[in-house]
């Protein structure tokens, strides 16, 4: 074990319009830390005070910065990446949401050079931040490309982890788009990453069926026996490290309580019963990528924006798991 170095968070601020900057300030601390953090925003100073004045949040001052030589432990250092501080609470504007993607990119580029150590990402309108220079369903999807990788979403609680297997895409595309390398593949990544970034020794995984009732013995469908079995059995052949596939309209009742992750075959599968059990406090980790990347696990809440209503919960709760996953894997005690 080594001693712990100050850690640089860098954070995306999502789009202007929305809750991400006030869930943000809310969630960080307003007074100085004991030395552990370095908080970097990517942003514009301007939007930055002019949001903390209309909503009135409390913070540790704010700091402009050009480089890192810079940064302050005492201060929320905004590194300025464009000038524009246009906003309008709740209003959708693409123009706008432009910006949420310029801080992203920047914080990505600045943690895949280790410039920061781990990224919170707030949250962006897929919509309108689709456009020709960002052709992607949203950050998993980008970082996919960015790193050459194939990480998994990954919702996590205190409760519960759940991922998935296959994620933003149309229900009526899931089964085309599932194959049993890779359910191998996503099984092998979710094992080492329960391993290697939670530190659990011997994780136990299950798995959710394709079918309800797994098919029941091919009067709904074989998919599960085609597409899932096999993986499970070639992962299992030394020892009993997956288990399923199992029925999802019961799994959530207690029998999820009994394994470290689950892998859910499509996002609604797996992310209503999440939601569900872990309201307020989920966090959005995408798993399997040489940076640290989590997200609150809600939306940009354009319906509440700029009321100061807002619950910083989520975003508390992802900048905890970013610090617990990053000394798990730097051997920090």
């Amino acid at each position: 074990m080594v001693k712990s170095k100050k850690i640089n968070v860098g954070i995306s601020i999502g789009d202007p319009n929305g809750i991400g900057i006030e869930v943000m300030l809310k969630a960080l601390p307003d007074r100085p830390s004991n030395g552990n953090c370095n908080y970097i925003i990517y942003s514009s100073y301007e939007l930055i005070i002019n949001q903390k004045k209309d909503l009135n949040i409390k913070s540790l001052p704010l700091k402009k910065i050009e480089s890192f030589d810079e940064i302050s432990e005492n201060s929320l250092n905004i590194k300025e990446i464009f000038t524009e501080s246009k906003y309008e609470f709740g209003v959708f504007d693409k123009q706008v949401s432009q910006n949420a993607i310029i801080s992203f990119k920047e914080a990505v580029k600045d943690a895949r050079d280790k410039k920061i150590d781990i990224l919170i990402t707030s949250p962006i309108d897929k919509n309108l931040s689709y456009s020709k220079t960002f052709k992607f369903s949203g950050h998993t999807d980008y970082l996919r490309q960015y790193f050459n990788e194939d990480p998994i979403m990954l919702m996590v609680s205190k409760k519960l982890k759940v991922g998935l297997l296959t994620e933003h895409i149309a229900l009526k595309d899931v089964v085309h788009n599932i194959t049993v390398e890779k359910t191998t593949k996503k099984l092998k990544i979710l094992y080492k990453v329960l391993n290697e970034d939670f530190g659990i020794l011997k994780p136990k995984i299950a798995v959710l069926s394709i079918n309800p009732h797994i098919g029941d013995k091919g009067l709904i469908g074989t998919e599960d026996q085609k597409l899932l079995i096999p993986a499970i059995n070639e992962l299992n052949q030394k020892e009993n490290i997956i288990s399923g596939p199992f029925s999802a309209d019961t799994f959530f009742c207690n029998n999820y309580v009994k394994y470290d992750a689950i892998l859910a075959v499509y996002h609604d599968q797996g992310l209503i019963p999440f939601k569900t059990i872990s309201f307020g406090e989920g966090v959005n980790y995408s798993a399997g990528l040489p940076i640290i990347r989590t997200s609150p696990d809600h939306g940009t809440g354009f319906d509440i924006a700029g009321k100061s209503i807002a619950d910083p919960s989520s975003f508390k709760h992802a900048l905890k798991l970013a610090l617990d996953v990053y000394k798990v894997r730097n051997k920090i005690l």
